[in-house]
């Protein structure tokens, strides 16, 4: 061999050792993701544990909605249930829910002006003072939850941080003045910190603000802590802050370091009848511990988060239901001593979270876990020996043996090497993870081997190369740069056939084109088109979407295939979001120019579809088929009826729901199919929609909920106030024009709310 081949190889060895170094171990986390999915399938492969048996969950499911009417409950309700579990004998109750504002109902405000009319009128009627009086006192839910808390003395309640400085409009200063009065008796004061040491200078997770129980209420114990979560960067909740640094606009007075517990955390304290400690030094928190009779040494890492220890999907712990715990139905030894966790786990609700094991895990259930981890000392932990020397070790052993091994071996024995150390990694990290609770970064090693292997691979077979630059060159003009890669990687792949997968369909077509393009000339129509056609053309590619045509002024494309993407529904709707923006600056542009402005109507659907190469031997489409597929055009078209621009299916909003923003236009039954389908006018990324457009969404849900339970008056107030506000808001314009229709002739008896298309 070469002495240039050998140098070749060790640039290779180099570079890419450097590369993934750079990419694994800078603060730019560009692996964070895959390092959490391979914690998530350690968790899976790992299976579920049993917990102990002193936790246990108090559910508000759809059984208690169901017995005790919609959520939220009245708190004589609550109080209730307080009082049941004390004749239960449990230990400590912890609520996974706040009671921020205080509960107001048209009964208590009538017996108010009574009592004031009395007061003003000086009517003398003794009697009739004292039957108002004590009827204001029954009618007053908030003084009956204190007095149940009270009496019970083993509650723990709820408050809930903003860990983000933004989306805070709603709160002023008194506010969060009040609020974090409500909740400083909560903090911790066990904190023992190295002398010099300064928490401005501590790295710790900080709260913006915070929303506790209200004064009534959370006077009646001191016992607290706060219950959101701060998911990693894919959604899911595998970290809880065991200490939150909040310091708002004001200091109590001879405090001024405001740490702050985890409901689970609160919750332990008074079960276990200990004092949390924290120890703090330069370079962050060095130890919490729960000093009493036992102690419990909590691992951290140096910003005082906690790993979690999930034991399985939701309904890992006992869970029973409130109705039947209230209505004394629950066998007593399933209660008795036991630390019960109030929360929701109706899916209306939507307290759910995603974790290793499930993505509609409730939020109750994760607390139940982390004090289960500490009771039986299930902790899982970063290793003693620093992370960053450990990945560098594993990245340089795995590069210089594929060094050593690839030049000397064919493509299938290289591979074989390749796969057997991957494996042999992960094999041996799992065994870690399972054995010794310990987790270390998986994705360098890994990272490593498959770039590592394929950079030699690429550079022992550079003639391969040539061919796929041949094949490239040839079919480049007409196929998706998506399907070019698999053509080179199974030039088997040029025949007939085609296969089902689940898929998003994405149909656009521009309002009003046929009058446009009757105003323009041949030229200028082509011109328009063609600035048209490719800067969205050019947002679906970035997007890794395939256009399978276009028909005159509109597109059709499909996100999914060739390649597999389970991100596909979201990608299409982040796609659709561009374009309309794009449209916004290019109409603009066409206004300053004095040209037609182009707005377009766009539908997506996700669902089964076939795809593939279909045509004749001599001439082929790569395209897609399906009912789906005619679906996501009937919703293209049946924008005209709202007003919108931008319609998607349910399907496509529950694959990507937490990445989006969206509005509920309607339930539809389109031409042609008798399937009920719930469809959403598709706003923004989450997070992104301006605050007055959220405000008048959120008048328009209202009217929505009116219009659903037939409140006509009610609908067609809050749509009309809405149109004030936006006369160009066309949902509630349709809105509107219905409710009208129907409060001077209603519908029929056994009308669903389903809306009938009778147009494609």
């Amino acid at each position: 061999m070469k002495k240039t081949f050998k140098a070749g190889y060790f640039a290779i060895f180099l570079a890419v050792t450097l590369l993934v170094m750079g990419v694994c171990l800078t603060p730019l986390g560009l692996t964070s993701r895959l390092e959490l999915l391979a914690q998530d399938i350690f968790f899976n492969i790992r299976g579920a544990l049993k917990p102990g048996n002193e936790v246990v969950i108090a559910t508000i499911d759809e059984k208690s909605i169901d017995k005790l009417g919609r959520w939220p409950w009245k708190r004589s309700v609550v109080a209730d249930l307080i009082d049941s579990l004390k004749k239960y004998r449990v230990k400590v109750i912890g609520f996974d829910i706040v009671f921020s504002s205080p509960e107001t109902s048209a009964g208590t405000d009538e017996l108010l002006k009574i009592e004031k009319h009395i007061e003003t009128t000086g009517l003398q009627d003794d009697a009739l003072s004292e039957m108002v009086n004590n009827a204001v006192k029954n009618a007053d839910n908030d003084m009956k939850l204190y007095k149940a808390l009270k009496r019970s003395k083993k509650a723990v309640l709820g408050y809930f941080f903003h860990f983000s400085s933004q989306g805070l409009e709603h709160l002023s200063e008194q506010e969060m003045e009040s609020y974090l009065k409500i909740i400083a008796r909560s903090r911790y004061s066990g904190v023992k910190k190295e002398p010099g040491t300064s928490l401005h200078d501590i790295r710790l997770k900080r709260a913006f603000a915070v929303e506790a129980t209200i004064a009534k209420i959370s006077k009646a114990t001191k016992r607290a802590g706060y219950f959101n979560f701060d998911p990693d960067v894919d959604g899911s909740v595998r970290k809880v802050p065991l200490i939150v640094k909040y310091r708002d606009m004001v200091e109590l007075e001879g405090q001024d370091d405001y740490l702050f517990p985890p409901l689970s955390m609160t919750v332990l304290r008074k079960y276990l009848k200990s004092a949390v400690i924290i120890w703090i030094g330069s370079t962050g928190v060095e130890k919490v511990a729960l000093m009493g009779r036992k102690n419990y040494l909590i691992p951290t890492n140096s910003i005082g988060e906690m790993r979690i220890n999930y034991y399985g999907p939701g309904g890992t712990f006992p869970h029973y239901s409130i109705v039947d715990i209230i209505n004394g139905e629950i066998p007593p030894e399933k209660l008795k001593g036991k630390i019960v966790m109030v929360g929701p786990t109706a899916t209306a609700i939507e307290d759910l979270r995603i974790t290793p094991f499930d993505k509609v895990f409730p939020g109750v259930e994760v607390h139940a876990t982390i004090i289960d981890n500490v009771l039986h000392g299930r902790f899982l932990s970063d290793p003693q020996t620093p992370g960053i020397l450990i990945d560098i070790l594993s990245i340089l052993g795995a590069g210089i043996l594929l060094f050593l091994c690839i030049p000397l071996l064919g493509a299938v024995s290289g591979g074989a090497i390749a796969g057997v150390l991957a494996f042999a990694t992960a094999g041996v990290h799992y065994y870690i993870f399972s054995r010794h609770q310990v987790v270390l970064n998986t994705v360098p090693p890994l990272l490593e081997t498959g770039v590592m292997y394929v950079s030699l691979a690429i550079y022992r077979f550079i003639s391969e190369e040539k061919e796929k630059r041949y094949i490239q060159g040839a079919f480049g003009q007409y196929l998706s740069p998506a399907i070019i890669d698999q053509l080179v990687k199974d030039p088997s792949r040029l025949q007939l056939g085609g296969v089902r997968r689940e898929m998003t369909a994405f149909f656009s077509d521009v309002a009003g084109f046929s009058s446009i393009s009757e105003k323009l000339s041949p030229e200028e129509l082509v011109h328009l088109l063609n600035d048209y056609l490719t800067d969205m053309t050019e947002i679906i590619l970035k997007y890794h979407g395939t256009v399978d045509k276009y028909e005159g002024d509109a597109i059709i494309a499909f996100f999914g295939a060739p390649m597999d993407d389970p991100e596909h529904s979201l990608k299409c709707c982040l796609g659709a979001i561009d374009m309309q923006n794009r449209l916004v600056e290019m109409r603009e542009g066409w206004r300053k120019e004095g040209k037609a402005e182009l707005k377009v109507r766009i539908g997506i659907n996700t669902g089964p579809m076939v795809v593939g190469n279909m045509g004749s031997k001599t001439r082929m489409d790569y395209t897609m088929m399906g009912d789906a597929v005619n679906l996501a055009s009937r919703l293209e078209g049946a924008n005209k009826q709202y007003g919108s621009y931008s319609m998607i299916s349910h399907y496509t909003y529950a694959a990507c729901r937490d990445s989006i923003e969206v509005r509920e236009l309607d339930s539809l039954r389109v031409v042609g199919k008798q399937e009920v389908v719930g469809v959403y006018e598709l706003l923004g990324r989450k997070g992104d929609v301006d605050l007055e457009k959220m405000k008048l969404i959120n008048l328009y849900n209202k009217g929505l909920e009116h219009y659903k339970a037939r409140e006509w008056k009610q609908a067609i107030d809050l749509f009309s106030s809405i149109l004030e506000m936006d006369v160009n808001d066309g949902p509630s314009l349709t809105y509107l024009e219905r409710c009208l229709d129907f409060y001077i002739k209603p519908p029929a008896k056994d009308w669903d709310g389903v809306y009938v298309m009778k147009t494609k």
